[in-house]
């Protein structure tokens, strides 16, 4: 949502709770969202409903990435990147105490948000403490909240006039859609002649609601035997009741070092690791638990930035990840997948008196390994990106890029339902379809163009951008025209 209002950005929303930034079209798990230039290590890519980790909140900036920077931190990031920073491990050493309060009150929620943040230092040791918390009630609305059978809202007829049908249709609110969330943060670094290490820890619970009919539940009596007298009446009823509400939890420890002037011909050198322990429960309309999602993974970040050779400035580094992805329950449609990836980049500019080049290139390698269905699988990537940025004068500049991204298939579009029975098939709730992964898929591949026009004046700023994108085997989801109940029964395929 803090992105929404930028050019070619928008925000994929499951109500007050959940948002996820769209770039130019692409989303999940073609567009990265980072945390400092690590991965928010969560299951928002798993599904559109699962809201991402991260506070926008406390960020000091956001920062959105296209072109050869985005293969710093990977390949597949077709649609983008998108990197919140927040200092949580200071990066310099603070000459006094710093620090701020936040109070926000949003009508349409009832919503009450409160930000603390303080940073200092004491001899060689800085300091960061943030800590925030929200609280908000269902969403208000003017009239009634569902959809009739033919598509107009319950209570409004086609002439306009106020009328119930069903006598439940909810008035004034979106039910479901409360929520409340709360985060600490604490860091700390040791600064030295040559450069500073430190340490953070970082803990984000998060309970929000998602509008019944969002999370809706739908069988068939011939589609479940095993739960007969259990007909669709009943599931309506939960709806009614009210939809799904999603308690998050995520516990996040970083560690960071730099060293600058460490050996002849290189400036600085960093190192990244992150290790993350995130999960979340599905509460079903009664209380019950119906599924827990959990993602425990450890990243390891190292760049080197080399000084000016032969007139270019760059960084070339390494990424490793690993981690076990997990879903247990009644929409456990994905299996245990543990997952391995490592990563090798370059990228490198090169500047004229009206020119800036830049060049970016990496290699991936990833594996998946599910633990009881299907083959494990691995696959190599390669990615390439080179932009160019003429000045003409003080005012006006003019850009293109060219660029080709290769991502891995994701855990979902190889797993999801593999090794399930037709009859067995478990539904994806946030998407009201059976979704069935292909373990044959291979990497997608996007070739694309960028061009740009950019005019700043001295009070204000004009900026025209064209894109096109050319797929080889994209990866998306088929309608197979079967039915399972009044749901469909959809497959991961490979198009270009």
């Amino acid at each position: 949502n803090t992105l929404a209002n930028l050019p070619g950005i928008s925000n994929a929303t499951f109500g007050p709770g959940v948002g996820q930034p769209v770039i130019r079209g692409q989303q999940g798990p073609r567009v990265r969202v980072l945390q400092n230039g690590t991965t928010s290590a969560d299951a928002s890519k798993a599904s559109q409903d699962h809201a991402n980790a991260v506070e926008a909140l406390l960020a000091n900036s956001i920062e959105v990435l296209r072109g050869p920077s985005t293969l710093l931190y990977g390949g597949g990031a077709i649609g983008g990147v998108v990197n919140v920073l927040d200092n949580r491990i200071p990066t310099t050493l603070p000459e006094g105490p710093s620090g701020g309060l936040s109070y926000r009150h949003d009508t349409a929620s009832s919503m009450d948000v409160g930000v603390a943040k303080f940073e200092g230092s004491s001899g060689n040791f800085a300091f960061h403490l943030d800590a925030m918390a929200r609280d908000f009630d269902d969403l208000e609305i003017p009239g009634m909240a569902a959809l009739g059978e033919d598509g107009d809202h319950d209570g409004e007829d086609h002439d306009g006039e106020d009328h119930d049908d069903e006598g439940d249709a909810p008035s004034g609110i979106v039910p479901n859609t409360a929520g409340d969330a709360k985060s600490f943060t604490f860091g700390s670094s040791y600064h030295f002649d040559s450069g500073f290490v430190g340490l953070s820890v970082s803990r984000l619970e998060n309970t929000y609601g998602l509008p019944a009919g969002a999370h809706a539940h739908e069988h068939d009596e011939d589609h479940d035997d095993d739960h007969e007298g259990e007909d669709h009446e009943d599931h309506e009823e939960e709806d009614e009741e009210g939809g799904i509400t999603l308690d998050m939890e995520q516990t996040r420890y970083d560690a960071l070092a730099h060293w600058h002037d460490v050996v002849p011909g290189l400036e600085v050198a960093r190192a990244f690791i992150t290790y993350t322990d995130y999960e979340h429960v599905e509460i079903e309309p009664g209380g019950e638990v119906g599924t827990l999602y959990a993602n425990e993974s450890i990243e390891g970040r190292l760049e080197l930035v080399h000084k000016n050779f032969a007139g270019f400035d760059g960084v070339i580094g390494l990424q490793t990840s690993s981690g076990e992805f997990s879903a247990f329950g009644e929409e456990a449609f994905i299996p245990s997948t543990d997952y391995q990836e490592l990563g090798v980049f370059v990228v490198e500019d090169y500047h004229t008196e009206r020119w800036i080049f830049e060049l970016g290139l990496r290699y991936d390698r990833e594996e998946r390994e599910p633990a009881v269905a299907g083959p494990d699988r691995s696959f190599d990537a390669f990615s390439g990106a080179l932009s160019g940025l003429y000045q003409f004068n003080d005012a006006w500049q003019f850009g293109v890029a060219l660029s080709r991204s290769e991502r891995a298939p994701s855990i979902e579009e190889l797993y999801s339902n593999v090794g399930n029975d037709f009859d067995d098939l478990v539904l994806h709730a946030a998407t009201g379809a059976y979704e069935i992964g292909n373990t044959e898929l291979d990497t997608e591949i996007s070739q694309n163009v960028d061009l740009s026009l950019r005019w700043t004046g001295d009070v204000s700023f004009a900026s025209l951008q064209v894109y096109y994108n050319d797929f080889g085997d994209y990866i998306n989801l088929v309608n197979t025209g079967i039915e399972l109940g009044e749901d469909p029964v959809r497959e991961f395929e490979q198009t270009d």
